[in-house]
């Protein structure tokens, strides 16, 4: 009991609301729990004592439900807010094609002196339902969804609606109902839901938003797609091959809801050879961790070139990874040349000016460890001018540990590069010759510049203004690595 007459008593206020912001001699009303709760702005011509009539009629004119007032009005605009309580149950969808009838009559008169018929339909105000979300989602993830509610009058600005408890259900395939989300509209007709849709379920699913407000119960549906989204990586153990080698293929299947590892799922792995032909297929089930391998032989006459490697989870062209591998045969180095510039001092360094002697080491190893003592080495530096031209040469031999220590003078001339801000990269290429003929190459880069730094100057609006302080940012880098030196400058 007490609970209908707080509903009713929010009803009346809601209705008082609604006639607060009508626009003259414009009624607004409410309809739950089989009473109708109107507002019926009014004007009264004189003050005096009245009867105020409120009353529901049917279609033949017979009356559903009616309230009579009896008050002393004073001159001018009034509103009346009247719960009408109907003598029989009628649904919602009924109570639209009913009429309301409101009259004033003074007491002194036996002719109302205000009379209104309107038809319900149009004064009725009831709940709208807006959903703002996306139209796919994440099986298992996190999802969010915004559900607004406001009134739908006809005769008056819409207003959100303030109190009422939203349900937000998905529908399964068994016709189900899985609760996601329960809560309340705040005081904006809103309420941000957050919840996580069930893991493991694929496709398209309706899902089911109803909201209980003080204006009627709303519902409303709309589909969703739930999408297995799973991250795969996708490698081999090096990137090029030769024929008559194996493939040792690795899939690693992330599951993007949670951040796990998708384990004990289905994966299948396929080669293509560049002319279009699947060479290899595997169906394999991911691990604990994840990891689903595969291994494929490559015989001994084969297509060169590019193959093309795909890992796809399940059926979805979604989860799935491409790689693309090289087959060619290649002859793998005998053994490994590096190459160091030092200064007098000991100090490495790549940045040189105009003139200098480039110095430093190159060295020979074979890859079981043994240096290559007693090889050729020929060394030359190349700069871009208007073409490629060598700016200085150098020959010699390996000592017993592999090493030759070699001295390169510069021209005392080169043309700076404007992109490079004055300076010229110079490549110094180190070719070394065993005694077996065989010659492995090594390459570093290294910058000439006239200027130890390069000082860049930009005003801040790109040019200099007369007149008026400018702002000058000041950039100072050294020249072979174009790295920032932090420093103060002062004064415009």
């Amino acid at each position: 009991m007490h609970r209908i007459l707080s509903i009713q008593s929010g009803l009346l206020l809601l209705a008082a609301c609604f006639a607060a912001n009508a626009q003259a001699n414009t009624m607004s009303a409410v309809y739950a729990h089989n009473a109708l709760v109107l507002a019926a702005p009014y004007e009264a011509q004189r003050s005096g004592a009245v009867e105020l009539v409120a009353e529901v009629l049917n279609p033949e004119d017979r009356a559903l439900g009616k309230t009579v007032l009896r008050e002393r009005v004073l001159r001018g605009p009034a509103a009346w807010n009247v719960q009408i309580l109907l003598t029989e149950k009628v649904p919602l969808d009924d109570i639209l094609w009913e009429r309301v009838r409101f009259a004033l009559r003074y007491a002194d008169e036996t002719k109302p002196a205000i009379e209104e018929i309107r038809p319900i339909a149009e004064i009725l105000s009831r709940p709208v339902m807006r959903i703002l979300g996306q139209r796919s989602y994440a099986s298992g993830a996190k999802a969010a969804m915004r559900v607004i509610v406001s009134s739908n009058a006809s005769d008056s600005v819409p207003e959100a609606v303030r109190d009422g408890k939203v349900r937000i259900e998905l529908l399964s395939g068994d016709h189900r109902a899985r609760l996601l989300f329960a809560g309340r509209l705040n005081r904006k007709g809103s309420v941000e839901a957050e919840f996580r849709f069930p893991a493991g379920m694929v496709g398209s699913f309706p899902v089911r938003f109803t909201a209980e407000t003080p204006l009627g119960a709303v519902e409303t549906t709309q589909m969703v797609k739930l999408e297995d989204r799973i991250s795969v990586l996708l490698t081999s153990e090096k990137p090029i091959y030769q024929p008559a080698q194996t493939m040792h293929l690795r899939a690693l299947a992330l599951d993007r809801a949670d951040h796990h590892a998708a384990a004990e799922r289905k994966l299948t792995l396929e080669v293509e050879d560049p002319r279009g032909n699947k060479v290899f297929r595997k169906a394999a089930e991911t691990d604990k961790f994840g990891v689903a391998s595969a291994e494929f032989a490559l015989a001994d006459e084969v297509n060169l070139v590019a193959y093309h490697v795909t890992a796809k989870l399940g059926d979805a062209e979604s989860n799935a990874a491409e790689l693309a591998v090289n087959v060619e045969r290649y002859v793998l180095p005998k053994f490994r040349v590096t190459m160091a510039f030092t200064a007098k001092d000991g100090i490495v360094k790549h940045d040189f000016r105009p003139g200098d002697h480039v110095t430093g080491t190159v060295k020979a190893n074979y890859f079981f460890g043994k240096p290559v003592a007693n090889a050729k080495v020929t060394l030359k530096a190349s700069v871009m001018d208007v073409e490629v031209f060598q700016a200085a040469t150098a020959e010699g031999k390996t000592d017993e540990n592999g090493e030759y220590f070699f001295d390169l003078p510069l021209p005392n001339f080169f043309a700076g590069s404007g992109k490079q801000r004055g300076a010229t990269p110079m490549v110094v290429e180190a070719t070394v010759k065993d005694a077996a003929e065989h010659a492995e190459t090594r390459g570093e880069t290294i910058t000439v510049s006239q200027q130890p730094l390069l000082i860049t100057a930009m005003p801040e609006g790109g040019a200099l203004v007369s007149g008026i302080a400018n702002n000058v940012y000041v950039l100072v880098a050294y020249p072979d690595l174009c790295a920032p030196i932090h420093f103060e400058v002062t004064g415009r």
